[in-house]
């Protein structure tokens, strides 16, 4: 049977303790995502200025997170305390709700994780849903080869092979397939945008050191490596009917709520203390206000000159939190 050389009841202990550490990861970046929508210089914001959906979408996938590690500690204890006979059996029970769970939970993890990824592309391309098209149709498919996934898995009769059952593989591929294809274009999408904001922010001006657009740009690419490289891993070992797809798996569960997590945390730029929102720039202009409209995003730009050097300025950029707001503000 594939995956012999590492047998299924040392895979899915492999996968818990994978999946405990990012999910010690996720609780760390889960709270400070809480911090950065609640609190405003070390107070709670006003009810209307909080974003309930993004808290929403933050707290489910947390969530979702909770309970994934949660099903697979409980199928570890029940396949080596509680079960009499060989782990392996307990495990090749394909059907067993147990079992069924953790699907369940990655397909749930990976909608909430790519609808707000296209919603923020959305909202940065000033709501224009024929830049969104092509993603929602991949999400959609992504949506379906899940569903479809978990009634399979749910009624099958057999334990040969268990994920890497002929009537299931076709869907677990199909999923994963659009899943990558989806996070890569958006995640371009939204990169293509922020960097069209910055080049625009940089006209008349020569960049001395990193600005807090550029850092969004890393952040959004960096998050977006991270998840595309583990679905490519995963999809590898599940292509070679290895069993090390689970504890892959399990990880994943986890990575799409900490890589939402540090897309909101890139995006506080507004204490008022911390320099790392702040770029150093030389002007060749004079003194003013400088007006840059974007659809869909309003830029501007106060620039200031110091008596030593006299062409030294300081410009302080604010970026707001994209997947709730559509102004970035640039002072």
């Amino acid at each position: 049977m594939p995956g012999d050389s590492f047998p299924i009841d040392a895979a899915q202990m492999v996968g818990l303790f994978m999946e405990s550490v990012f999910y010690g990861v996720s609780l760390v970046s889960f709270f400070n995502c809480l911090r950065v929508l609640l609190l405003s210089e070390g107070r709670f914001k006003p009810l209307h200025q909080i974003n309930k959906t993004v808290i929403f979408a933050a707290s489910l996938m947390f969530i979702f997170a909770t309970l994934d590690v949660t099903f697979h500690l409980r199928h570890n204890l029940e396949a080596f305390v509680y079960f009499n006979g060989d782990p392996e059996a307990e495990f090749d029970k394909v059907s067993n709700w147990i079992n069924v769970m953790p699907l369940v939970l990655y397909v749930l993890q990976t909608f909430v994780g790519d609808s707000i990824l296209i919603f923020r592309c959305w909202i940065i391309y000033e709501q224009n849903c024929l830049v969104v098209a092509l993603p929602i149709l991949f999400w959609l498919g992504t949506a379906a080869c899940g569903a479809v996934s978990i009634y399979t898995e749910a009624t099958l009769d057999t334990s040969q092979q268990l994920l890497n059952s002929s009537r299931l593989k076709p869907f677990i591929t199909g999923m994963l397939c659009l899943t990558l294809v989806t996070n890569i274009l958006t995640t371009s999408l939204i990169v293509n945008r922020i960097w069209t904001v910055r080049q625009s922010l940089k006209q008349g001006f020569t960049l001395i050191t990193g600005s807090p657009l550029t850092n969004l740009i890393i952040t959004f690419i960096q998050s977006g490596l991270l998840y595309t490289f583990s679905v490519i891993i995963l999809f590898s070992l599940y292509m070679a009917s290895n069993n090390g797809q689970y504890g892959v798996s399990n990880a994943i569960v986890q990575i799409i709520g900490i890589t939402f997590n540090l897309m909101i945390t890139s995006a506080d730029r507004r204490h008022p203390t911390s320099h790392s929102g702040r770029s150093h720039l030389r002007n060749q202009s004079s003194q003013g206000n400088i007006a840059l409209h974007i659809p869909g995003i309003n830029v501007q730009k106060t620039v200031s000159y110091f008596t030593d050097p006299p062409t030294l300025v300081e410009f302080e950029s604010d970026v707001e939190n994209l997947s709730s707001n559509q102004e970035w503000e640039a002072h």
